[in-house]
């Protein structure tokens, strides 16, 4: 029995240390991926740090072509503000949203808002 208790207290006290640790990265993430800007179809679209699945095959509008530094604002067609030359990002099937494939290997959501 206290084999049991003791197992489950190690047990916990790394699955806290790994929680911690992943939720750390992903608040650096979020913090990267909300300034992350692409023009698509001469609309920007605002990365957010919400990830998801891209969709099938069909869904690929296009590949990132080109970047500007962090911090500037794309005015070409492909162009982003993070990098990823070569990437691949979605079609926006009218809703406003795309999916681009970001450095860490998943699909981060894009929306597409009016500059203020």
């Amino acid at each position: 029995m206290k084999k049991g208790i003791a197992f489950a207290s190690l047990f916990a006290i790394f699955a806290l240390f790994f929680c911690a640790c992943g939720a750390q990265q992903g608040a650096q993430l979020s913090a990267a991926a909300t300034d992350a800007i692409l023009m698509v179809n001469e609309t920007l679209y605002y990365g957010t740090d919400e990830v998801g699945p891209m969709g099938d095959a069909g869904c690929v509008a296009g590949k990132i072509s080109s970047a500007v530094s962090s911090g500037e604002i794309p005015s070409q067609n492909g162009e982003s503000n993070f990098g990823c030359i070569g990437n691949p990002y979605t079609s926006d099937f009218g809703d406003g949203m795309i999916m681009v494939l970001m450095e860490d290997e998943a699909y981060h959501v894009f929306h597409a808002q009016n500059p203020s």
